[in-house]
This record gives C-alpha cells, sequence and structure tokens, in this order.
C-alpha cells in the first residue's frame, strides 16, 4: 500500500504510531481514537472535475509574507528591488552594476534573500532573478551558509515563476560550489517542483536528499506530499510519506493537513478529505481558509453541493469569513450540476457582500453564461473584468471560443483569435484543439490545417485531443494517409491515440470522391498547407483523379491504410467500442466490392467475434443467425439512443450496399419496434431525419407496404401523406441535404407520385388518394417488394465463425 522504499522505519515516540498507510473505515491511520463515519463512496462521473491547482495558489496569494525566522528587511532592500525590475532582464552587467550600487546600504545575507524574494513574487522574468542571485554571491561574503541562505531564496523565487529547471540548475551549482548541500535548499528544491505539479522530480530530490545524509523536516516533507497531491501521483503513496513522517518523528502540523487534503480533493476521495478534515479537530490543529475552501472544494467534485453549502455554514458559524475562492468554488460546483440559476445566485451574493471577484471567478461565471448561451451577459461580464483592471486570460479566451464556435459565430471567433494576438495572451494546447474543432465542424477545413500549421510553430506540447482534432480534419478531407502519418507522429511523440482517434479514421474510410480533371462540378482546393515538407492539396471535399482506374486504386490504397490501423490498434491495446464497429460497417458499405468489404469486416474479428458473426451471417443472408442478431439487439438497447442508432445505420448501410434489400428493411423494422430512432413512424407521416440513406430507402418500402394494407383494409385516410428527409440546413447549399437527393432518386425510381412540397423542399407530398391508386395498382407492389440478392436457409458449420459473449 506503499512505496517499498517506505516499508522500514522505527515509530516515532512524539507521535501516534501508523497502522495502516491508507485511510480506511470511520478513522484516519494515524487516529488513536475512532471517527465519525465518512461520506458516501465517490461517482466516478465527478472524477473529472476541475484542478484544485488554483485552489492552491490563490489561498496562498496574499497570505506569504517573510519566511518564519526571517528579520525585517531594510528600506534599501525595497529600493534596490525597484531599481532592478526597471533593468531589463537579459542585461547582465546592468542587473550587476544595479546591485552592487546597494553594496554599502544592503544589511547582510538577508537583505539580499529578502530582494530575490520580492523578485519571485513581483517579477514575472525568472532569468533576472537568476541573474541577479549570480550577482549577489560574491557580495555577500565567503561564507557557506550565507551563500546557502541566498540559494534557497533563489531556488524559492524561482519555483515561484514557475521556472523548476532553472531552480534545479541553481541548486546545481549550489552543490557544486559546495554551499548547497543543506536542508533547505533541499526542501526548497522540492517546494519548486511541487509548485508546478512534478512529484517524480520531487520524490527524487527527497530521496538524493537521504542518500546526502541529510534527514528531511517537516517542511521537507510537507513540500514533498504537496507535490504528489499536484502531480497526480496515486493516493495511497502520497499517504505513504505521510507514515513515513510520522516515523521520523516528526509531528504533521497545519500545512501537512492541508496538503493531504487537497491530495484527497484531486483524487476525488471524499470519504479521506473527511477523515484528515475530522482529524485537525482531534489533533487540536486549527482549520484555517484554505482548509476550508479544500474541503469544499473535494465535496463539490463528488457533486454533494448540498453537504458543500453545510461547510459553507459552519465556517460563518465559526467566525471565518468565506471569501472569493470559496465561492468560486461553489459556484462551480454548481455550475458542474447544470445548476445554473444556483450558480448565478451565488454570484449574486458576492457582489452584494462587496467581495472583489479574481479572474478564476469570472472565468468560471463566463462559462456558465457561454454554456446556457446568454450573450449580452458574457458582455457585461467582460466589461466588468475591464473595469475591475483584470486582463482576460488563456482560459477567459478559451471558453468564449467555444461558446461563441458552438453558436457559429465565427466572426466573434476571428475577432477573439486577434484579440488575444493583440493583447500578447499566448494561446494553449486546448485553443489550438478548440478552433480546429470549430473549423472542421463548419467546413472550414483549410482554416483548420492552418491553426494546426500555428501549432506546429508554437513550440507547445501536443496532447492527444489536439491530434485527434486534427486527424479528424484530415479524415474528412479523405487524406487518411496524412491521417495515419499524424498518428504516427503521436506515437513517437509518447502520444497513446486513444480509441476515438483510431475510429475517426476508420469512419473516413471510402468517403473521398475521386473526380476526373475535367469534372466541372469539382470545387476549389479546401485544405493547402505543407506538412513534413511536403505540400497537401485536397478539394472540399474531394480529390482530383485521372480516371476509373484512379478511382479503384485509390479505394484499394486506402482499404491497405484502414488494414494497417487495425493491426496497430491491437498491438498498442486500444480496446474498441461500439462506435469502432459501426466505423467499421461504414467503410464496408464504401467498398467498390464484396470482396474488400469481407476482407474489412473480417478486422471485426480481432475484437469481437460476436459481433462479427452476426454481421457477417446477415450479409450472407444466413436465416438462422437472426436469434443472435436479436441478442446483439439486446446489448444495443442498453446504451444511449445515439450510439445505438448509429450501429443500426451502419449495419443497415452495409446490406443495402451490398444487396441485402430484405434483411435491410427487417434491421429498420427491429429499429422501429424498439424505438431505436425517435418519431420515425406514423402511419401516415415518416420522419427520416436520424437515418442513414441505407436505412432510410429500407423503411421508404416498409413504410409504403404499410400504407398499402392501410388502402386495402378501406381506412381513412388524411388529405396528404408525407415523407421528412431536411433540406440540409448544416449543409453549404440550401437543400444540398444527401439523403433528400437519395429519397428522391428512389421515389422517381418506383414511380410513386410524391413531389417536393412547395415551401419546405425537404418534405415529399402527395395527396392520399393520389397514393392510394399507385398502391392499387397490379405493378406496384412488384416494385415495393425488397429481396436479398444473397439467401441462405442454412450455412456449413465451418462458415460460421463461432458466437462468442457480446462485448461492446
Amino acid at each position: 500500500l506503499c512505496p517499498p522504499f517506505l516499508a522500514a522505519g522505527s515509530h516515532s515516540v512524539t507521535c501516534p504510531p501508523v497502522q495502516n498507510p491508507i485511510f480506511s473505515g470511520p478513522a484516519a491511520p494515524w487516529a488513536v481514537q475512532p471517527q465519525r463515519a465518512a461520506a458516501g463512496a465517490l461517482g466516478p462521473e465527478f472524477r473529472r472535475a476541475r484542478s484544485t491547482k488554483n485552489i492552491s495558489k490563490r489561498n496562498n496569494r496574499g497570505a506569504g509574507g517573510q519566511e518564519r525566522g526571517a528579520r525585517a528587511s531594510s528600506a534599501a532592500a525595497g529600493r534596490c528591488v525597484d531599481k532592478l525590475l526597471r533593468v531589463a532582464p537579459e542585461d547582465r552587467r546592468a542587473l550587476g552594476a544595479s546591485l552592487s550600487s546597494f553594496r554599502g546600504e544592503l544589511v547582510g545575507p538577508d537583505d539580499y534573500c529578502h530582494v530575490l524574494r520580492e523578485l519571485g513574487d513581483r517579477d514575472k522574468s525568472a532569468l533576472r532573478a537568476l541573474e541577479v542571485f549570480h550577482a549577489a554571491l560574491p557580495l555577500v561574503g565567503n561564507g557557506s551558509v550565507d551563500k546557502g541562505k541566498l540559494l534557497t531564496a533563489a531556488i524559492g523565487a524561482l519555483g515561484k515563476m514557475g521556472r523548476p529547471d532553472l531552480a534545479r540548475r541553481g541548486f546545481d551549482s549550489g552543490i557544486a560550489g559546495g554551499y548547497g548541500k543543506t536542508v533547505f535548499a533541499y526542501s526548497a528544491l522540492i517546494s519548486a517542483y511541487a509548485r508546478s505539479g512534478l512529484a517524480t522530480e520531487a520524490m527524487g530530490v527527497l530521496e538524493s536528499m537521504k542518500g546526502a545524509g541529510l534527514r528531511p523536516t517537516t517542511v521537507t516533507y510537507n513540500a514533498v506530499i504537496d507535490a504528489c497531491g499536484k502531480g497526480g501521483v496515486d493516493l495511497r503513496f502520497t499517504l505513504g510519506y505521510f507514515r513515513q513522517m510520522l516515523r521520523d518523528g516528526l509531528c504533521p502540523d497545519r500545512k501537512t493537513f492541508n496538503s493531504l487534503l487537497s491530495a484527497c480533493s484531486r483524487a476525488g476521495h471524499l470519504e479521506d478529505a473527511r477523515a484528515v478534515f475530522d482529524e485537525m479537530i482531534h489533533l487540536g490543529i486549527g482549520r484555517d481558509i484554505y482548509t476550508y475552501n479544500t474541503f469544499i472544494d473535494a465535496i463539490c467534485k463528488c457533486g454533494n453541493i448540498e453537504l458543500a453549502m453545510q461547510v459553507l455554514l459552519d465556517m460563518e458559524a465559526k467566525k471565518l469569513k468565506p471569501n472569493v475562492v470559496t465561492y468560486s468554488t461553489l459556484i462551480d460546483g454548481y455550475s458542474k450540476l447544470e445548476k445554473y440559476e444556483e450558480a448565478l445566485k451565488l454570484y449574486e451574493k458576492m457582489k452584494s457582500l462587496g467581495i472583489r471577484l479574481d479572474r478564476v471567478c469570472y472565468n468560471t461565471v463566463l462559462a456558465i453564461y457561454v454554456k446556457t448561451g446568454k450573450y449580452a451577459e458574457i458582455a457585461i461580464v467582460c466589461d466588468e473584468m475591464e473595469d475591475s483592471g483584470i486582463e482576460k486570460d488563456t482560459v477567459t479566451y478559451n471558453s468564449l471560443i467555444n461558446g461563441y464556435g458552438k453558436q457559429g459565430r465565427l466572426d466573434i471567433v476571428s475577432f477573439l483569435v486577434q484579440d488575444m494576438r493583440r493583447r500578447g495572451v499566448a494561446p494553449s494546447v486546448l485553443t489550438y484543439s478548440t478552433l480546429i474543432d470549430i473549423y472542421s465542424k463548419a467546413g472550414m477545413h483549410g482554416d483548420a490545417f492552418n491553426v494546426y500549421l500555428d501549432f506546429k510553430e508554437s513550440g507547445l506540447k501536443a496532447d492527444v485531443v489536439l491530434f485527434s482534432s486534427f486527424i479528424d480534419t484530415l479524415a474528412k478531407n479523405g487524406l487518411v494517409e496524412w491521417a495515419l502519418s499524424l498518428l504516427n507522429d503521436m506515437t513517437e511523440m509518447g502520444i497513446k491515440p486513444n480509441v476515438v482517434t483510431y475510429n475517426t479514421i476508420i469512419d473516413a474510410f471510402g468517403k473521398s470522391k475521386v473526380h476526373a480533371e475535367e469534372d466541372p462540378e469539382v470545387g476549389e482546393m479546401g485544405i493547402v498547407g505543407v506538412y513534413n515538407g511536403q505540400i497537401i492539396r485536397a478539394a472540399n471535399p474531394v480529390t482530383r483523379g485521372r480516371s476509373a482506374i484512379d478511382v479503384r486504386m485509390r479505394r484499394s490504397q486506402e482499404l491497405y491504410f484502414i488494414l494497417e490501423l487495425f493491426q496497430k490498434m491491437v498491438q498498442q491495446g486500444v480496446r474498441p467500442n461500439v462506435v469502432t464497429f459501426s466505423a467499421i460497417l461504414n467503410a464496408c458499405s464504401r467498398c467498390n466490392n464484396f470482396e474488400d468489404a469481407a476482407l474489412l469486416l473480417e478486422q471485426l474479428r480481432l475484437f469481437d467475434n460476436f459481433v462479427y458473426g452476426v454481421a457477417y451471417g446477415l450479409l450472407m443472408g444466413y436465416q438462422e443467425i437472426w436469434s443472435q442478431a436479436q441478442s446483439l439487439f439486446n446489448q444495443l438497447g442498453r446504451m444511449d439512443s445515439p450510439t445505438s442508432s448509429a450501429f443500426y445505420n451502419a449495419l443497415t448501410d452495409m446490406l443495402w450496399h451490398f444487396g441485402q434489400r430484405q434483411g435491410a428493411q427487417l434491421i429498420v423494422l427491429e429499429g422501429v419496434n424498439r424505438r431505436v430512432w425517435e418519431n420515425t413512424w406514423s402511419e401516415f407521416c415518416l420522419d427520416l431525419h436520424l437515418m442513414s440513406c441505407g436505412a432510410a430507402q429500407a423503411m421508404v418500402h416498409a413504410w409504403l407496404l404499410n400504407v398499402r394494407s392501410i388502402v386495402f383494409e378501406g381506412r381513412a385516410m388524411p388529405e396528404f401523406v408525407s415523407i421528412l428527409t431536411g433540406w440540409g440546413k448544416h449543409s453549404k447549399i440550401a437543400g444540398a441535404s444527401t439523403l433528400r437527393h437519395v429519397i428522391e432518386a428512389l421515389l422517381n425510381s418506383i414511380g410513386a407520385p410524391f413531389q417536393v412540397e412547395r415551401f419546405n423542399i425537404g418534405r415529399f407530398v402527395s395527396p392520399s388518394v393520389v397514393v392510394a391508386a399507385w398502391l392499387k395498382e397490379s405493378g406496384t407492389i412488384n416494385t415495393i417488394l425488397l429481396s436479398d440478392e444473397r439467401a441462405q436457409r442454412a450455412s456449413p458449420s465451418n462458415l460460421v465463425p463461432r458466437l462468442e459473449a457480446l462485448q461492446l
């Protein structure tokens, strides 16, 4: 339950011995007396809540002051800091001269340490602090103790600036110079890593400290525990360090418990957080505003907002005044539960209490207004931020870009991007991912590609979300080969593709249309850019070719790429889901011939032999496979509607594409009976909005047969019957709905007397008397009855795969 190197150690005579390194049951591990029962277990859906990194920073803000034991600095130290801040950070000579000019006024090493600490608090240039440290070394004398103090102050300052790399450089120079081997320097370096969430590096420094013969202090362990919490280390390991702390004879203080509480909060362990919170009372350790705020954050992560409000009342009862962090944490908690009205009531309460909002709180409120589409309020909040002197940061812009992007306000998105550049706000990986996603969904694939090129030049490290977004853009343009190339880049950079990434590429197979050069319908190039030194050009949404042979070669090449992709999934241990299966079936329906489809369908066996057996059996027309198909549909019925309907659509499309028309019709009727598509079927109106082309065509035939039975039964009919397809409002060209064109062609091919409605091009209508007359014609029944090209009553046992338990 704890790291092996923490397994040994003597118990402290000062603190109670540890019985268990993990909080379990009602008591904390170091507790002597039983504690009250902890709260209920967590729901995993709430463990995706935001990090408490901001909670830590905001609680510590303004609470620092001077370090314990440090004497008050001289007035000259303050003037020296002001002068140094006016010097360019890269001007080493000027910085050294400015510092030397105060040599006669600065009193000993404490003043120099104060200068460095102030630079850490007030300056943004880590380079300036590092240069000042090196310039101050000869000024404090030759004593290793004084130089050690200066080193500790420099490491602390660089850690505050988020530059643990420079802090490490300074530490190494101190070790080499013979003045860095102190508990204080090691502890400061651990703290610097902790501030940046670099737990592995912090733990490494602790081990090297022990190897150097130095004994860690409470401050050291507090820093390590804090690093583990911020770095996402398993809570058991974090508590293992706490156990070792007790074994070393050190007693925890408020900082220890606050760091433990923060670690529990980040891990989403509410029961453990409650144990820490209660144990502070048991040991007589006072709980401060940071303790309460962190505990409230842990509770909100678990979705127990009622308990969080009770803790707020407890704070007020103990005369501890809630601050901006308290309220913004609660507002965010309500927002996570989509209780926006309650969240905004707290926001108004904050303002009525005169609590000054900070940037994090404004960002939280802005995110709520974005989610609820209250764009007038967004403008008001942005004006409030300006009036309060609070500048928008990357989080602010990301929220606004995402919100306006979802509303299709690309003009405002463009303005926000330009405003970020004008104000010098650096975009994050999330900014680029969001922009790629927005432009891709708007069909602006060239703009999405340019965003990716900008990202390549930014120096930021990509994550799986950004890669998946750009792979989606390439795939939707039919650039399967380039998408796979980007997939290789991901793995080379140590970023593991997830199942969504693979599904995107699989689903892209066969979607690119290849036209001859002289084809006048081919539009302008949608993507033009450079990737890996090569120019990429893809028509939007088609690519140019030369002949029908090129079309077949293109499909064969794409098929090879997709088959290679399946092998990568298996090798990397990526577990497919039902969306993967749907993507494979969709790809099969876009194959040029049955042999390619069978080869592609065979890949299902790599993942799930049962799904493969059902799909292959239906495709071959094996009648006895229907009982297994029913079992598959039962499993799909336990999934959400979009996922389930996507699988039905994909399966039906494949069957329809390869001539299994009656089988396709059986699938859609099964879907209607199981309510897979909402409000699709009624006796005199057929709504095909949520259906794929193959499923919709099978449905039209089934629906017309039903209308025919009503006609021959002599039942009353309304004046008109209609079929809804949608008119393509999400298409670039009004009325360019693929489904509408497919259904129009189908109705014309069977001679059905439906016409496009005058004021709604997505609706086909016909007078009931006309439809009835057509259905009574002797030849009509033959046009609306469907049959399979392949129908087999029995199949040889060696052709039917072994059916195994379904695991979607």
